[in-house]
This record gives structure tokens, C-alpha cells and sequence, in this order.
């Protein structure tokens, strides 16, 4: 006893396997694809952690650096006298603000990432500079002040003895 329609089922039976295996292939496709993206997406996420941690380490580098110079901004300002030892710290002070700034500015030239804080970073940079500058001016033009009032002291001391001398009855 054969079926009626033997042919047909044959065939709905071959259309039902080429389907399957049709199937199957394609949920082997979509499992290997699946797996070999995920491992690309790894090897992105490393490449995009590893950039992250340059970055952290420039911009840690960067705040140490700008920390120091705000630690010597203010010993810088605790100098009120005016005699040597003081402007020689003075001096050095000055110099190891502007090399520190220096490495700043390296650092943010060498930078392969432009981003906004950089840019930040750079301008706080240019107004270290300026500020530099202005406090040397302001201690050099502080030691002018003070050159120019010791001698003024010394002129008066000696008009003072001269008059002293000139108007004592005893002088001839």
C-alpha cells in the first residue's frame, strides 16, 4: 500500500530537509559570526582602553605638574624681604615654575588626542606664563624700589651729617 501521492511527500520531505540544513547552517554562520565579532569587539575595547589609560596618565601627569606649580606660586609669595637669599629663591622659584610649565607644554604638544580639555589645559598653561612674567617684573621692580630707597636713605643720612656739620658752630 503505497500513498497516494508518494511524489509529493517525497518531495515535501526533500523541501523540508533542504530547509533544515538550510537552517542549520545559518545558525552555524550566526554562532561563528557572533563569537568572531565578539573577539574583534575585545581586541577594539583593549586598543580603546589602552588609549583611555594614555590619556589618564597625561592628564594626571599634567595636574601633578600644574599642583607643583601652584605649591611654588605660593612660596613664591611668602618672600617679603628684599636680601639676596630671598631673590636667589626668588630666582630659582621662577625658573622652576617656567621648566615646569615647560614640561606642561610638551606634554600637550606631544598629545595625540584633541580634545577640549587640552585646550583647557593649554590656556591655563599661557596664563602661567604670564603670571611668571608679571611676578618677575613685580620682584624686579620691587628690588628697584628698595635700591632706590636705601639710596635715597643713604642721601639723606648724608645731607643730614653734612648739614649737621655745616650748621654746628664749632665747623670752620
Amino acid at each position: 500500500m503505497k500513498p497516494v501521492n508518494s511524489k509529493d511527500l517525497n518531495h515535501s520531505y526533500l523541501i523540508f530537509l533542504l530547509y533544515f540544513v538550510i537552517l542549520l547552517i545559518f545558525s552555524i554562520l550566526t554562532i561563528l559570526f557572533f563569537f568572531s565579532t565578539s573577539d574583534k569587539e575585545v581586541v577594539l575595547l583593549n586598543a580603546k582602553v589602552k588609549e583611555t589609560d594614555q590619556l589618564v596618565t597625561v592628564r594626571n601627569d599634567i595636574n601633578k605638574n600644574f599642583q607643583v606649580i601652584l605649591l611654588k606660586m605660593q612660596q613664591l609669595s611668602e618672600y617679603s624681604k628684599m636680601n639676596s637669599d630671598e631673590l636667589n629663591n626668588q630666582t630659582i622659584l621662577l625658573n622652576d615654575i617656567q621648566t615646569d610649565n615647560q614640561l606642561i607644554q610638551e606634554k600637550l604638544q606631544n598629545n595625540p588626542y584633541p580634545l577640549k580639555s587640552f585646550e583647557l589645559y593649554k590656556k591655563l598653561s599661557n596664563n602661567v606664563v604670564i603670571i611668571a612674567t608679571i611676578k618677575d617684573s613685580l620682584f624686579t621692580t620691587r628690588y628697584q624700589i628698595e635700591s632706590l630707597r636705601s639710596q635715597l636713605e643713604s642721601c639723606n643720612k648724608i645731607n643730614l651729617a653734612a648739614m649737621h656739620k655745616l650748621s654746628s658752630p664749632f665747623s670752620h
